[in-house]
């Protein structure tokens, strides 16, 4: 089970979805991604964690669920989408997708650091059909102190910060390799994660591993 939350440190109405992300990535079995979106540094602040790549995804994602693209937007299992602070509605999308049988599974056996870039070996078992492979490194948390934009003078608090992000579809049953760029040293509570997306965008296989 994968949560997609897109945000962004210039949006007053996303600090409330960062930390409900926050509680449900406390969850058993559910593996919670913040994309900072960078539409929102017009108003004069930059967001640390923003990438244009990420604001594409989600475009990308409102194009084929036929919705608005806005923040704070949360996906879950790359199916559905919805007010990324509306804790009822994002429950019942949570257990709704668990009551679904699995279609594949995904292990990682093993990251390891090479030269600035986490190689990673990983496993699937069940089938892939034309699915591909996301990998993100993920910062479990940061606080930022913002300095301009809506929410000029506040200090916030974001939960699994997206800081690289890479696709492969060269991926089979059973064993596979893949490697991702690592964010500068210095970052803590960093971890990896690999999940399964079909062309539909459902997402039917996720593994975590920490650093």
């Amino acid at each position: 089970m994968v949560l997609e939350l897109f945000t962004s440190q210039g949006c007053s109405s996303c600090p409330p979805a960062d930390r409900l992300l926050g509680s449900l990535s406390e969850m058993k079995n559910v593996i919670a991604l913040s994309f900072h979106v960078d539409y929102w540094n017009r108003l004069g602040w930059t967001d640390p964690f923003s990438a244009s790549a990420y604001s594409r995804r989600q475009i990308s994602y409102a194009s084929a669920l036929h919705s608005d693209v806005y923040t704070p937007q949360l996906i879950v299992n790359g199916e559905k989408e919805m007010i990324g602070s509306d804790s009822n509605k994002i429950m019942h999308s949570i257990e709704k997708a668990f009551s679904q049988d699995p279609v594949a599974a995904l292990t990682i056996q093993s990251v390891h650091n090479d030269n600035g870039k986490a190689t990673i070996h990983f496993s699937i078992s069940g089938p892939v059909g034309t699915a591909a492979a996301n990998i993100a490194i993920v910062e479990g948390q940061a606080t930022t102190s913002i300095g301009a934009g809506e929410n000029n003078g506040r200090t916030v608090t974001d939960y699994n910060i997206v800081r690289s992000f890479e696709t492969t579809d060269k991926i089979t049953s059973g064993d596979n390799t893949a490697s991702i760029a690592l964010p500068s040293s210095g970052m803590k509570n960093l971890s990896v994660v690999v999940y399964l997306q079909q062309k539909n965008n459902s997402i039917i296989a996720a593994a975590r591993q920490d650093l």
